[in-house]
């Protein structure tokens, strides 16, 4: 059990005029939850120095002020002084200053930047008494943080700026997809069972899928009615997932093409090891850039029928 002595001080700023309808009642209630609340009533007896009581015992080491405003408080001046001493304090040692207000009263300027508590009825002050017992024991209702989303510790997502985690999850899956499938439309119900096992609900694929677009990553194919829509991933968005990797897949590819003459996109995939669906993207690279033309039949085949000489000299410097 916590003794007095070890019990944290508050001092209680009020006018006499709310000692007994409030001020008494709500420090025998902190003196119950571990609180040792400073009133003038139990501790001054006749004889004793006002000054010193209050500005040496009532005030120092006071881990918190509990300034009680009301009609009969904001017009007292010696509340006001009170007051002036426990803002000196609060600037130089760090001390809580907690106003509480009763009747509805003007909170006095010099505590308007505070966060105070009000207090309706005086004969119910349960919640203020919880929040400010928590407020002297540095004690939050805040909840107690819970674990990480699954998508965002999924492994090995593209380090791309400018979008969330959510975002660049959503083009991996796509990006996924491609390697096995191609630059084929992905069903919203296969991108939704993916992201739900990483607790990403339709809302945030959504949106996600959007950003995407907007971006070039990726292509929708919108019809009436909300998303999510079908969807593929874009050269752009491949490049962008792929970042330097795709230097190397590039030069791989034109490797094969130079100097083993092949001209499939299936033969350089075997003679690579990469997927076929990233050979086709090298080879699209390479047509951006007019070293190579190529034709592209129904069944998904890629056929290079031109080789300019500058993807030899480009090789070569």
């Amino acid at each position: 059990m916590q003794t007095t002595s070890a019990a944290p001080k508050v001092f209680v700023s009020h006018a006499s005029e709310d000692k007994q309808r409030f001020v008494i009642p709500f420090a025998t209630a902190l003196l119950e939850r571990g609180i040792d609340a400073w009133v003038d009533r139990w501790e001054m007896l006749p004889g004793d120095s006002l000054v010193d009581k209050i500005f040496e015992e009532g005030l120092k080491d006071a881990s918190a002020v509990l300034i009680i405003l009301s009609n009969a408080s904001v017009a007292k001046p010696w509340v006001r002084e009170e007051l002036n001493a426990a803002v000196v304090k609060r600037i130089e040692k760090g001390t809580k200053i907690i106003p509480i207000v009763l009747d509805g009263c003007e909170v006095p300027q010099a505590l308007r930047s505070l966060v105070w508590e009000s207090v309706k009825d005086v004969s119910d002050f349960s919640g203020c008494l919880s929040r400010v017992v928590d407020a002297v024991f540095g004690h939050t209702t805040k909840p107690p943080i819970g674990a990480t989303p699954s998508y965002v510790k999924s492994a090995a997502l593209p380090d791309i700026g400018g979008l969330t985690t959510a975002d660049r999850f959503v083009l991996k899956v796509l990006f996924d997809t491609f390697l096995t499938q191609g630059r084929e439309y992905v069903s919203p119900s296969a991108i939704l069972a993916a992201a739900a096992e990483y607790e990403l609900d339709e809302p945030l694929v959504s949106d996600s899928l959007e950003v995407l677009a907007h971006q070039g990553y990726i292509e929708l194919l919108r019809h009436l009615g909300p998303g999510p829509y079908h969807a593929r991933i874009e050269h752009h968005g491949v490049s962008m997932v792929l970042g330097s990797a795709e230097q190397d897949l590039v030069a791989q590819v034109s490797l094969r093409i130079v100097n083993n003459g092949l001209t499939q996109a299936a033969e350089i995939a075997a003679a690579t090891g990469q997927p076929h669906s990233l050979v086709d993207h090298a080879i699209y690279f390479l047509e951006i850039y007019g070293h190579v033309k190529a034709v592209r039949t129904l069944d998904g085949s890629t056929f290079i029928h031109h080789v300019s000489p500058t993807l030899r000299r480009v090789l070569a410097a």
